[in-house]
């Protein structure tokens, strides 16, 4: 079975090769099921966001270090399930989103021109999604579940 380190690499890898770079910025993303929230990718200092888009979906990936662990996210998500906020996106449940009603929010720290970038890529990218793939892998939230139990 793959562990969740080589299939953050992996995708990170495959979209440096295939996807667009859309953009690089800080940010932080939850995890949303019911009145829960879980943190994806979160830091002291919010840690480096990479956005890509590639086939209808877009790919943020992030790298950091805390409490002295190295931690690695991947969220994936059709760009017809997207929602532009004042201050990042909204992901509605889908993929394997959809099995736990799981919505994902990622609070973006950037310029208002990323914004618009990103308002443009959604609105002209979402139809070139064949599937509604949506899916989240992080090494963080793995820790902090391990943790709270």
């Amino acid at each position: 079975m793959i562990d969740a380190v080589e299939l953050v690499v992996g995708s990170y890898v495959d979209n440096l090769c295939k996807g667009v770079k859309v953009a690089t910025t800080k940010g932080v993303a939850y995890l949303l099921v019911g009145r829960r929230e879980y943190p994806l990718i979160e830091g002291s200092v919010p840690p480096t966001l990479h956005i890509y888009t590639r086939e209808g979906h877009l790919f943020i990936y992030s790298f950091w270090r805390s409490n002295e662990r190295e931690h690695e996210a991947f969220i994936k998500a059709s760009l017809t399930r997207v929602h532009l906020l004042k201050n990042g996106l909204l992901i509605e449940p889908h993929g394997t989103l959809e099995k736990f009603d799981a919505y994902v929010l990622i609070k973006l720290l950037g310029p208002r021109d990323m914004f618009n970038l990103l308002k443009r890529i959604i609105n002209e990218e979402k139809f070139m999604a064949k599937e509604e793939n949506g899916e989240v892998v992080s090494t963080y939230l793995e820790e902090y579940l391990k943790t709270r139990r």
